[in-house]
């Protein structure tokens, strides 16, 4: 792993102090999605990582005793029983997660090859997920959404790059790619400010129809989320209170064909993300200046052509 000077220590440690204030007060809050990892080439991400495209989320940091990230091996066949800074007994974990061949999956340690950098799922509701539902009540309630200015203004950009293309694939007759075009469309596309429904209740259900009490879901709605199943299907979600209907739509038809289970991950202070053009350095300054070998950041890299 690549080792930091001092001044990027402290650079870093300032880095995260501000944007958990901005967070504190409202600023800075991270866009609704739906991403399926089953689709990508998963890898863990790193200082040295080429070809980084999205970054999604990352397990908790275990500074001290950073033994929950291990080969499935040493799991199977270890004496050191006590894991992270807490002293976990590996007792207490009977479903793992890891990145093996490209594709991120959870199951029991069997399911793993042994050469597979594995950590244990941290909670107890992992039983298979087959639909979620997100449904507003109240209505009177209201929450002022802060978009990020930089990220918001590169969306917009890339949003109105995009539909020149199309305008000119498909001739300028085209009346409704030439209307989207104007410049009040591509800002109602990506606001600034924007207000959501103060009430959102999740109702999770298992495969049979039965619903579920996941805490690991409903507590993780506002925030990110990651779902995987032992072949490989995955996804990842953040604020999945606010996703669009067809966004639920479509994870509800993901979730039909591969029932998954919920991962719980860290969604304190490393809550931001990205889709695209991801940073290994930006991701983890949302922290504290932790080493390298403590962090296991979860990505997508692109294909080689």
């Amino acid at each position: 792993m690549v080792s930091c000077t001092a001044f990027e220590h402290l650079e870093q440690d300032v880095a995260a102090v501000r944007l958990t204030l901005q967070r504190k007060i409202g600023f800075g809050g991270t866009q609704p999605v739906l991403v399926d990892l089953s689709k990508l080439e998963i890898a863990r991400i790193g200082p040295s990582t080429e070809r980084v495209d999205g970054i999604y989320f990352s397990d908790f940091v275990e500074q001290k005793n950073s033994n929950h990230i291990r080969p499935a091996a040493r799991f199977r066949h270890t004496a050191d029983t006590l894991l992270g800074d807490k002293m976990m007994p590996l007792s207490h974990f009977s479903r793992f997660y890891g990145i093996e061949n490209g594709r991120i999956k959870t199951g029991r340690l069997d399911q793993f090859s042994d050469s597979t950098i594995v950590l244990p799922v941290r909670n107890s509701d992992c039983q298979y997920i087959g639909r979620i539902t997100a449904e507003e009540y109240g209505g009177l309630s209201k929450k002022l959404y802060f978009r990020p200015l930089i990220q918001t203004l590169k969306d917009r950009k890339e949003l109105s790059t995009e539909l020149l293309r199309q305008v000119k694939e498909g001739g300028y007759s085209d009346k409704k790619a030439r209307y989207r075009l104007n410049g009040s469309y591509i800002r109602r596309q990506y606001p600034l400010l924007t207000y959501y429904p103060g009430g959102v209740k999740v109702t999770v259900y298992a495969p049979d129809g039965s619903v579920v009490n996941s805490q690991t879901i409903t507590d993780g709605a506002p925030g990110k989320i990651f779902l995987a199943d032992s072949l490989g299907n995955a996804v990842f979600i953040n604020r999945l209170k606010f996703l669009l209907p067809e966004d639920i739509e479509r994870l509800n038809a993901i979730l039909a064909a591969h029932p998954m289970c919920p991962v719980l991950i860290d969604n304190g202070r490393y809550y931001q993300y990205s889709v695209k053009n991801g940073s290994y350095r930006e991701y983890i300054r949302q922290d504290l200046f932790h080493p390298d070998s403590c962090h296991f950041v979860v990505g997508s890299i692109s294909r080689q052509k």
